[in-house]
C-alpha cells in the first residue's frame, strides 16, 4: 500500500517538475554526437547518453549525475548542460540515467550508479584518461557515495569531482533547516521531506552512504580533489559548505565557491550566475 501510494505522488510530483522545467529547442541538443549506452547493473540496464565532439578527438571525459531529489527523470536541460560541456571542454560526456526511488529506493540507485561509474572508468580511461565526476543536487550526493564505496571496495577513484548545489544532508528534518530568501519557492519543506522519505523509506540516519556531512575523516581520506558550487538562495548551502569543512579537517584538496542571486538549480537552469559558474566548471576541466 505504501509503494502504491508512494508511486502515486512521485507521478504528481514529476508531472509538476516538468510542467515547471523550461522548454528546450531541438537546435540547442543538435550542438554535438550523441549515443546511448547500455551499462548492465545489478539494478538492471541503465542507459546512459554520451556525448561526443562533432570535429575534434575528445581529450578527456566527464561523467555526469542529474538533479532529482532522488526522485525526478533525467530531461532535456541535463541534456543541453553536457552537450554545452563536451562542446566547450572538448570531452567525451557520459550522462547517467540512474534508477529513481521511490520504486527504487536507497541503496539501489547509489549501487548501479557505482556500477555504472566504475563500468565506465575502466572502459575508457586508456582512451581517455581518468574522469570528472559531476554531481547536481542529488546527484551530488551518489557523487560522493560512489568514491566512498570506491574507497571501501579498493576500486580506481575518480580524477577530481564537482559537486554543484549538493544534497548532503538528510539526516536533519527539512524543517529545521535555514531557508535564504526564495529558497522554499525552489525546495519547500514539504518536498524535501517527500525527497527523503522517498529515497530512504526506514529513515536510518548516521549513514555516510546516504548523508555525506557524517562522514568521518577517515572515511574521506584519498577523497579525489573536490570543486563545490554552492547558491546563496538555497537551502542546501549550508550542508554543502559543511562537507567542504570535513574534505579540509581529512586533508583533501577541495574549494567551494558560493555563487550571489543564484538558487537551487541555477547551473543546469540557467539562471543567477549560472554563466560564470559554467565557466569555472570548465576551468577545473
Amino acid at each position: 500500500m505504501f509503494m502504491e501510494s508512494a508511486h502515486q505522488l512521485a507521478q504528481q510530483l514529476r508531472a509538476q517538475q516538468a510542467a515547471k522545467t523550461a522548454p528546450v529547442t531541438a537546435a540547442d541538443l543538435s550542438s554535438v554526437l550523441t549515443r546511448t549506452l547500455m551499462v548492465p547493473t545489478s539494478a538492471g540496464t541503465i542507459p546512459v547518453y554520451a556525448q561526443y565532439p562533432h570535429f575534434h578527438t575528445a581529450t578527456g571525459m566527464v561523467i555526469n549525475l542529474h538533479g532529482s531529489g532522488f526522485i525526478f527523470p533525467h530531461n532535456d536541460r541535463d541534456t543541453l548542460f553536457c552537450k554545452r560541456l563536451c562542446l566547450a571542454a572538448n570531452l567525451t560526456v557520459f550522462d547517467v540515467d540512474y534508477p529513481l526511488a521511490p520504486e527504487h529506493p536507497f541503496p539501489v540507485p547509489l549501487q548501479a550508479t557505482y556500477e555504472v561509474v566504475q563500468f565506465l572508468t575502466q572502459r575508457y580511461h586508456d582512451q581517455l584518461g581518468w574522469p570528472t565526476l559531476i554531481g547536481h543536487s542529488a546527484g551530488g550526493n551518489l557523487a560522493i557515495g560512489t568514491q566512498l564505496l570506491a574507497r571501501r571496495q579498493d576500486k580506481p577513484l575518480v580524477q577530481q569531482v564537482i559537486l554543484d548545489y549538493p544534497a548532503l544532508d538528510l539526516d536533519t528534518d527539512p524543517r529545521e533547516k535555514s531557508y535564504p530568501a526564495g529558497a522554499a519557492d525552489h525546495i519547500s519543506a514539504k518536498l524535501a521531506q517527500q525527497f527523503n522519505a522517498f529515497y530512504r523509506p526506514d529513515g536510518e540516519t548516521g549513514n555516510p552512504l546516504i548523508s555525506p556531512v557524517t562522514a568521518q575523516p577517515a572515511d574521506l581520506q584519498n577523497f579525489p580533489r573536490t570543486f563545490i558550487l554552492t547558491a546563496d538562495h538555497d537551502t542546501l548551502m549550508a550542508e554543502a559548505e559543511r562537507f567542504g569543512q570535513l574534505l579540509v579537517a581529512a586533508n583533501v584538496a577541495v574549494t567551494t565557491h558560493r555563487y550571489p542571486n543564484s538558487h537551487h538549480g541555477f547551473t543546469v537552469g540557467g539562471e543567477g550566475a549560472a554563466d560564470q559558474a559554467f565557466q569555472d566548471i570548465l576551468a577545473w576541466l
